[in-house]
């Protein structure tokens, strides 16, 4: 993806998997492309935001094109209704956004200049997840990572949300855009675990997956800090991916993380098809 505001979630890889189905809107022979993910209920068709791609919105190659207003009135009228999430550089002016929140840490410094601005609650959980379990690995499979999700799942993802995070975390990391990141206690069994996704200059914190021991010992804390120690002073950002939960906020604040909104649009006068 050559856009100046590329994210993984745009590749058209990326969309072959967590979509039903998707077409785009294509601008000036490439020069600005929205992807539109679309679903059929009761004959009718609609654009609706999938899971696993937390932004997508216009990607383009120079910014004139940032203009969502005037982009979204090209949808095709077979699409009796849209909704979904632009990215955090798209203007969205002239419509009634909804905006979300998302955490974002330049970690384009040294590691002691970060470490500074760490929260004090932060540095001692970091303290704790690496003094119970050192043993942080970078090599965990796509299969330990889910059996920890499915074992330790509160967020009611289903069966074929399973299978699609299979396929879409195999794909990412058979083609090195990805790595799993875990912690063993000493028995060594997986503890915990998160998928960082690398793309152009952004690494992405896409899943995460704790039992109760990992959570008590502060296992994430370790596994985020190993990240950003690996990373400093190489112009990354580390995105977050969220939250509006102020608990799971709270956690990527205390690494430093500023707030970057990015706005949810859709043409709220045609009732939502679930």
């Amino acid at each position: 993806m050559q856009s100046v505001n590329g994210l993984v979630y745009g590749n058209s890889w990326y969309l072959d998997i967590v979509c039903e189905n998707w077409d785009a809107l294509i601008i000036d022979n490439y020069k600005a492309v929205m992807p539109l993910p679309w679903k059929r209920k009761f004959g009718l068709k609609y654009i609706y935001h999938p899971f696993f791609s937390q932004q997508l919105g216009i990607f383009y190659k120079d910014e004139s094109y940032n203009k969502v207003s005037e982009i979204v009135k090209h949808i095709p009228l077979s699409f009796i209704k849209y909704e979904l999430s632009c990215n955090y550089a798209n203007k969205v002016m002239n419509l009634t956004p909804n905006p979300r929140v998302n955490y974002t840490l330049n970690i384009d410094k040294s590691y002691k200049e970060l470490q500074d601005s760490f929260s004090d609650n932060t540095k001692r959980n970091i303290k704790k997840g690496e003094r119970n379990y050192l043993d942080i690995r970078s090599n965990i499979t796509t299969d330990d990572f889910l059996k920890l999700k499915k074992q330790n799942n509160i967020s009611g993802i289903n069966h074929t949300h399973f299978d699609t995070l299979h396929e879409l975390f195999s794909m990412l990391l058979n083609n090195n855009y990805a790595k799993i990141v875990g912690s063993f206690d000493n028995n060594g069994t997986l503890v915990g675990a998160a998928l960082f996704v690398e793309f152009k200059n952004r690494i992405t914190y896409l899943f995460s997956a704790s039992n109760d021991i990992g959570k008590s010992k502060r296992v994430m804390f370790a596994i985020v800090n190993s990240i950003i120690k690996e990373n400093t002073e190489q112009g990354k950002i580390i995105d977050f991916e969220g939250s509006m939960i102020e608990g799971v906020a709270r956690f990527f604040k205390g690494f430093g993380a500023e707030i970057e909104i990015y706005n949810r649009i859709n043409n709220s006068k045609i009732p939502f098809i679930k």
